[in-house]
């Protein structure tokens, strides 16, 4: 059914009582409703309205009514090692009385579309159903791997790593955002902070931080932490529940551990999060406080979670802002054939591997390998959150020549991965 009195636009601060209905409605999780919950947010959305410039509120109106309402928000992202535009999508929501009726459709077409017009490499969001977003043509990101364990089984901190350890206080907070841009330039797939999660972030008294500082004083690394209850009846029971590890290099990150170890006369057990596939073999001991035992003879170690998905919105631009990557030697011609989900046609998409570099040919040149998969696989390929070789194994992708080269060729020794609060 197609909507003709349909507009999407950016929202006003005239806009703000609408809005509030629909954001406390969508989202009603610690929420009391009360008149002061009401005016918090107010207040909040008001700053944001007034200061972002990253961010744009927009909303769908169906005449003069406000339906949906969505942020757009304009990321510096890590792609194979420089930092490039990508579009996140935050806070969808629809009006209870407007669901089911297009409306979180017509705000992706937008969403991607104004992405396009930014000059945004790729569209990022936050499933709140993952196959809602698969079937328009999303790929998974690299995954998040949460550890559960005791602190006494992280490394032992060393008296060189104990003396460039600080405890940071709030006035440090610049230098940690500086830290921060510095690990997202280091590491595929990372964004930096956008304004309203840098706005949160400073003000939240209740993180520690700990830094690593080198001899002139620059911040290498810290980690972010609370503490939290592990039990209704003795105090003393207590987890650190870390939210940043960011690290220059793999020494700082084991004196970062090193530190949290520091802590576990108060804290019997740390919760981490990490992109990091292998984190495991950093530990003596891996195995989680749950205890589990899965068949036959395997300890659970941590548990692990799809966040991020990403699309690309045209893949051989894609290559060309990417050129600069280094690809393994090797010369191969590749096809690329998907169906746009969103646009309802099929799609080739032609890639020339020479030389250690990749280059985007016509869509009609011929091809060596042929690859067949989703629109969303096609992105996860590209930006190497999967493998090609794993991809045939299990039946995801049909291919056509010599595929192995191909896989070879679109290796990298790091996977996307962030854990961006957008």
């Amino acid at each position: 059914m197609e909507h003709t009195n349909r507009t999407i636009r950016p929202l006003t601060q005239q806009d703000l009582e609408a809005y509030l209905d629909i954001y406390l409605n969508a989202y009603p999780a610690y929420k009391t409703l009360d008149e002061a919950c009401r005016e918090h947010y107010r207040e909040k959305h008001r700053l944001e309205l007034r200061e972002d410039r990253q961010v744009q509120t927009v909303g769908l109106f169906e005449g003069d009514v406000l339906i949906a309402t969505m942020k757009l928000i304009l990321f510096s992202m890590n792609c194979f090692g420089r930092m490039q535009t990508a579009c996140g999508l935050m806070a969808l929501e629809v009006h209870p009385l407007h669901k089911k009726q297009g409306a979180a459709l017509e705000m992706i077409r937008y969403f991607e579309d104004y992405a396009r017009r930014h000059g945004a490499l790729l569209t990022l969001l936050l499933p709140f159903q993952i196959s809602f977003y698969r079937r328009m043509g999303y790929g998974f990101a690299g995954k998040l791997y949460e550890y559960h364990l005791p602190t006494a089984v992280l490394p032992k901190p060393d008296g060189e790593a104990r003396r460039h350890l600080r405890l940071l206080q709030p006035e440090d907070f610049d230098r940690v955002l500086a830290c921060h841009s510095r690990f997202a330039a280091q590491n595929h797939g990372m964004v930096e902070k956008f304004e309203e999660e840098v706005r949160a972030a400073r003000t939240d008294v209740q993180v520690r931080r700990i830094g690593y500082c080198a001899d002139d004083g620059t911040l290498q690394g810290y980690v972010a932490y609370r503490f939290e209850s592990a039990s209704d009846t003795n105090y003393t029971r207590n987890r650190l529940s870390v939210e940043e590890l960011v690290y220059d290099d793999g020494a700082v990150l084991r004196a970062l551990l090193g530190a949290l170890k520091l802590q576990e006369d108060l804290a019997q057990t740390v919760l981490l999060r990490t992109g990091e596939e292998d984190f495991h073999h950093l530990l003596e001991d891996p195995q989680d406080v749950s205890g589990n035992y899965i068949d036959y003879g395997f300890l659970q170690t941590n548990v692990s979670a799809i966040g991020t998905m990403f699309k690309i919105l045209d893949p051989a631009a894609f290559v060309t802002a990417t050129a600069y990557r280094t690809l393994p030697q090797g010369t191969l011609t590749a096809a690329f054939c998907y169906r746009d989900e969103l646009a309802h046609r099929d799609c080739r998409t032609v890639l020339r591997f020479d030389g250690g570099r990749w280059s985007a040919l016509p869509e009609e040149a011929p091809a060596e390998v042929t690859v067949t998969c989703r629109q969303g696989d096609l992105a996860s390929l590209l930006m190497a959150s999967c493998g090609l070789e794993s991809m045939v194994r299990l039946g995801a992708v049909a291919v056509t020549g010599p595929w192995q080269q191909l896989a070879q060729l679109l290796h990298y020794g790091q996977k996307p991965w962030l854990n961006s609060d957008y």
